[in-house]
């Protein structure tokens, strides 16, 4: 919450530039942003004030677009409304400093915009042409911005009056710090499903009517009878033919495709003259290794060591590619000319290239000129259909196969578990599954591009709980694992309650033959494999010396609190004054909330949400 609340105190415009713009956002001049239409566009009112559509699209886009990424339509209606939300807080916020008869004046104004960042030109003073370009970017026409900011400015006198100086009590501060900082040592026993027995096998109408009672888990899966045409490139590719010249023009088209260049990883010094280069190549020569040599002239990593590079990544330094791809591994150059002096090249790693042979050139080019021939086909099976053709006759015009499944599941399986022949493809399942029955479908391509497919639901059979003799063994096992669960959260109740009536776990312990174990102080975020984050958090919510259970892995948990310790603040530390004091400016800005919330139910307010959805869903988040 407190998070949130900040942004109400701060100008609106704001996040259209990045950050840059502050609070007070103030320039000259006024105008009237709401304007009238003979079609309601009014996307909401508070009070007097009728806010249009457009002004809300316009805040609604830039909100969006300061998402960086593509909103889903659920993400789009969830910034929708807090884009509203934020803008009516704004407007009740407004009447009221309106009815307080706050204003802006136009000396402030100018000397606030012109001293803000966003706005500054080449030069670094204000720029009337970067003003103008960064409020048309957020969709502001000047007059629009100068009356909004001069809002902002008025608004942010009110919020500073409301908001200024407040520090919260230093017993609170103390109180919240003891909290956040609180330690508990804790001690604990452990009981498993061993504490509750064996359980005994149920009748079968308890089964039946367990199996009855879980549908989802019982129940055969819904079945569909399909007829399918399809065609895949690995049926296409081994008959077509492929001259030496196409090869040889894919080869040239497609270059990178099918040759890996050599790559060698590169170390390289430079001298400002060749006695320097000389002399260094002489020590490596006399057994000095090359990172000693950049040891001895103080060289950093990066400084020497290019990494892994192609001889074409070389292109700007000819002579020395030429040396690095001449050298054995492991070998350093002589000097070679650069452009900033003389330079050693030594080579650590060789990665040799590779070239695809022309029969896999071949075939890729096969698989290419399939992928055009499936589309053509794919034609010819849509022209056979809307000729009266069915599926299976389609498909055979077409050139496709076909596949009939008298029975299919969404895992591509038939009612025996066995998989349906041609019917393996997760795009194809999917489209299956979402068809509608009777209706002739458009061929579509798989995800991967590598199929075609068209299909024809005929039939659909809805999923049946099955018979207990079919599930007898899973019904049970489910049924007793289920059972043991709720005896054994029972057991530990008990247990629980018998230990807080003798405020003490060891008669608990001995009954159960288990030890009472005890952790090291805890803090609110600790987390161990058996104290989990749920764990410590009911230990946390439990009164001290009170005794609560808690379900961990394998079992449950009976736990009590037997230390608590609650640190005061440290003297003289700024850090924690600086929290203070920031903690009190969240808690200032709690005001604003109320106060708009007040102004608003003061005001009265109406919301016209199928406008807004409307324009939401029209914008697309964009």
């Amino acid at each position: 919450m407190l998070q949130s609340l900040r942004k109400y105190t701060q100008t609106w415009i704001a996040p259209l530039f990045m950050g840059a713009l502050a609070l007070s956002f103030v320039v000259w001049g006024i105008a009237d942003v709401f304007r009238t239409s003979s079609v309601d566009t009014t996307a909401f009112t508070v009070g007097p004030v009728d806010v249009q559509i457009d002004q809300f699209q316009r805040d609604f886009r830039n909100a969006a677009r300061g998402a960086g990424q593509v909103l889903t339509p659920e993400q789009n209606k969830l910034l929708a409304d807090e884009v509203r939300d934020n803008m009516m807080m704004r407007v009740a916020l407004d009447n009221l400093v309106q009815r307080l008869g706050l204003t802006a004046g136009d000396a402030r104004v100018r000397a606030d915009i012109q001293s803000n960042q966003a706005f500054r030109g080449p030069l670094g003073s204000f720029d009337h042409n970067q003003f103008l370009s960064v409020i048309g970017r957020a969709n502001y026409s000047e007059d629009e911005f100068v009356a909004v900011s001069r809002k902002d400015n008025a608004r942010g006198q009110m919020l500073r009056a409301t908001q200024g100086g407040f520090m919260m009590p230093l017993d609170y501060a103390r109180a919240i710090f003891a909290y956040v900082n609180e330690t508990r040592a804790a001690e604990y026993v452990l009981v498993n499903d061993s504490a509750v027995g064996t359980i005994a096998p149920p009748a079968d109408s308890v089964l039946e009517a367990y199996v009855k009672a879980h549908p989802d888990t019982f129940s055969t899966p819904e079945y569909r009878t399909v007829s399918i045409a399809y065609i895949g490139v690995d049926d296409m590719a081994p008959s077509i033919s492929v001259t030496e010249k196409q090869i040889d023009e894919e080869l040239a088209a497609n270059h990178a495709d099918y040759v890996t260049p050599e790559k060698r990883e590169i170390e390289q010094i430079t001298f400002p003259n060749e006695a320097d280069a000389r002399a260094a190549k002489a020590a490596l020569d006399s057994g000095k290794t090359f990172d000693q040599l950049a040891a001895d002239r103080k060289l950093k990593d990066v400084d020497y060591k290019l990494g892994e590079k192609t001889q074409a990544d070389l292109s700007s330094d000819p002579d020395g590619a030429k040396a690095v791809f001449a050298l054995a591994l492991g070998a350093t150059s002589a000097p070679v000319k650069g452009v900033f002096g003389y330079e050693l090249f030594h080579v650590t790693r060789i990665t040799p290239g590779v070239s695809k042979s022309r029969d896999e050139i071949k075939a890729a080019l096969q698989k290419k000129l399939a992928v055009a021939k499936m589309t053509d086909m794919a034609n010819a099976y849509t022209d056979a259909l809307g000729g009266g053709a069915g599926v299976a006759d389609a498909a055979r015009k077409a050139g496709m196969k076909y596949v009939h499944a008298a029975a299919i599941d969404a895992k591509g399986l038939d009612p025996s578990g066995t998989k349906v022949a041609g019917a393996d493809n997760p795009d194809l399942l999917a489209a299956i599954f979402k068809a509608e029955v009777g209706e002739d479908g458009d061929p579509f391509p798989s995800g991967d591009q590598t199929h075609y497919f068209a299909i024809k639901v005929d039939g659909v059979m809805p999923p049946k709980v099955r018979p207990l003799d079919q599930v007898r063994a899973d019904a049970l096992a489910r049924w007793t694992a289920e059972q043991k669960l709720i005896q054994l959260k029972a057991k530990a109740a008990a247990l629980a309650a018998r230990a807080n009536a003798e405020h003490s776990l060891a008669g608990v312990a001995a009954s159960l033959g288990a030890p009472v174990q005890t952790t090291s102080a805890l803090n609110r975020g600790s987390a161990t494999a058996l104290l989990t984050a749920p764990v410590v958090r009911a230990i946390y919510g439990a009164a001290p010396g009170a005794t609560i259970f808690t379900p961990v892995e394998g079992g449950y948990l009976l736990a009590r609190a037997s230390g608590v310790a609650h640190p005061t603040p440290p003297q003289n530390d700024m850090t924690y004054y600086q929290g203070v004091r920031s903690l009190s400016g969240e808690i200032a800005q709690d005001t604003t909330v109320g106060l708009a919330k007040a102004s608003e139910q003061h005001d009265g307010t109406t919301i016209n949400q199928k406008l807004i959805d409307q324009t939401v869903s029209g914008s697309g988040g964009s």
